[in-house]
């Protein structure tokens, strides 16, 4: 009887001891100590600087991408010159030059003078040449390849 008062009483106090020994093991490993804290404090300002950084370079893409949008809008409207711009610029250079795009603008500026008097002496050969850039423009539709036919050797 006394052994097993004395063994019952050994296992409550070896369960106790176990007991408090995991709690005080579990406590000193999920404690947070101040250099845990600011190891988190710096992941989330890492983290917090990543996402400001991606927000604004997709705010830039977006930029681009609407800027490049209306570039090829205006580009497949093709240019237009109204009566009102023809009345409001200086002459037909101006306008020859706003339509030049920019690498060629050079050579533009270089033969403006003989545009214009061309086109002082026959005002039907801006009709003209109108028709020739829309025919250049329509002979260029894609082609579709034909059908080849393999023949047996």
């Amino acid at each position: 009887m006394e052994i097993e008062v004395l063994s019952a009483s050994l296992i409550l106090v070896a369960s106790v001891c176990g007991g408090m020994c995991a709690v005080f093991i579990a406590r000193s490993k999920s404690t947070v100590n101040k250099h845990s804290r600011q190891r988190i404090k710096d992941f989330e300002n890492d983290i917090q600087y990543l996402a400001e950084s991606k927000k604004e370079e997709a705010k830039e893409y977006r930029q681009e991408i609407l800027r490049l949008k209306s570039s090829v809008n205006r580009i497949k409207d093709g240019a237009t010159v109204t009566d009102t711009d023809l009345k409001n610029s200086g002459g037909l250079s101006d306008i020859l030059l706003q339509l030049a795009p920019a690498k060629y603008k050079g050579v533009v500026r270089h033969f403006l003078p003989q545009v214009e008097e061309a086109v002082k002496k026959d005002p039907a050969i801006v009709e003209r040449i109108y028709e020739k850039i829309k025919s250049a423009n329509s002979k260029q539709a894609p082609v579709q390849p034909e059908a080849q036919t393999t023949g047996s050797l």
